[in-house]
């Protein structure tokens, strides 16, 4: 976020522009705006954000809250401050954040101003784009702590871990860390995890132990999304592997929990923000001069930038609400990376379910 917020400033300044942090969010701006002697509405300098390329987090602060639970507030600051544009970065809930402003437009003019949000989230849910900035950072500081984890796994060669990864109600973490790091299986909250999933896996395993008799140096590990099911958890997991195990091998869990949140930014995250909030700051220049009439008329004066495939785009709020976002589940309605999943249980020799009894989970001969 920072490196976002950085070329956001000075983009802002070298086009003659006044870049204005609104610190903590919404409820920073309704609560604290006028503070003294200094409010969370600031006018930012060159100085104020030269040393925030390197720096993961945001220097700004960030709040889950949303503009609702105080919609008068906020278009009052909106107005007072004579705000032009808004540029926002988050994830689902600044997404989400955005939906109400844009619904709110018909009561509060103040809202009738190009409006441009950049996905943020180590979770890689925000609907239209395939990539957030972060979740790489996060994907580099999980797979740096599986491959420690996978080496302890090995030096003991009888030991399977299940590793929980953040990620909210996406698989995207899960999947891709998986895939990076050779995992036995990946449970996800889209998938979901069942009895008959879990028993296919242990047999998966029963048969993997005996068939390498310890020859084989691989640590063996299964990665869980926090969300994959609210009864069986990660220590569940492990513990019915334990207890399946019968003494052939043993079966640990570990929850690296904010770990995943990563340090300092990798430089894909750096680049890809400093490029998505340069060209976010130059869409929203294109709605300059026009009457808050003409800019509530145009659908792409709320959107959202996004990366599909090897393109940058900008998609109209109104459209990837109604027809990109799965509401209930906070995440899209087709996410592009499923078919890695595929790729993950094939490459670990995982079973299918019609390979294998629905009663005991072994392999039909």
């Amino acid at each position: 976020m920072n490196a976002a917020t950085r070329a956001a400033v000075a983009y802002c300044l070298t086009r003659g522009h006044t870049p204005i942090a609104l610190h903590n969010g919404f409820p920073g701006l309704c609560r604290h705006h006028d503070d003294q002697p200094l409010g969370s509405v600031r006018e930012m300098s060159w100085s104020d954000v030269e040393g925030w390329v390197s720096k993961g987090g945001s220097e700004i602060g960030t709040n889950r809250a949303l503009p609702s639970d105080d919609m008068p507030k906020t278009a009052y600051c909106f107005e007072k401050y004579k705000l032009n544009a808004l540029f926002i970065i988050g994830g689902f809930e600044a997404f989400t954040a955005v939906s109400e402003l844009r619904k709110a437009r018909p009561e509060y003019p103040a809202f009738r101003i190009p409006i441009a949000l950049l996905p943020a989230t180590i979770s890689n849910n925000v609907p239209g784009t395939e990539y957030s900035v972060g979740s790489d950072t996060c994907l580099n500081a999980l797979v740096e702590y599986c491959d420690a984890i996978k080496q302890s796994a090995s030096a003991s060669r009888r030991r399977i871990f299940v590793v929980e990864t953040q990620g909210g109600k996406s698989g995207y973490i899960a999947t891709i860390a998986g895939l990076s790091i050779g995992a036995l299986a990946v449970y996800t909250p889209e998938e979901g995890i069942n009895i008959r999933m879990l028993s296919r896996d242990i047999e998966h395993l029963r048969t993997s132990f005996a068939t390498d008799q310890g020859q084989s140096r691989a640590g063996k590990l299964i990665l869980r999304n926090e969300h994959a099911s609210d009864t069986y958890t990660t220590e569940v997991i492990a513990n019915m592997i334990r207890e399946e195990a019968k003494g052939r091998f043993e079966s640990r869990f570990a929850i690296p929990g904010h770990v995943q949140q990563g340090g300092t930014p990798s430089p894909m995250d750096r680049v890809r923000a400093v490029r998505l909030a340069v060209k976010c700051i130059t869409f929203l220049e294109g709605f300059a001069g026009k009457s808050k009439e003409e800019i509530v008329a145009d659908p792409m004066s709320m959107s959202v930038i996004g990366i599909k495939g090897a393109s940058v785009v900008f998609g109209s709020m109104e459209k990837v609400e109604k027809e990109e976002t799965n509401w209930k589940e906070r995440r899209p309605k087709d996410e592009s990376w499923l078919q890695l999943k595929k790729i993950v249980d094939t490459l670990s020799g995982r079973p299918k379910p019609g390979d294998c009894c629905q009663t005991c989970g072994k392999r039909k001969s």
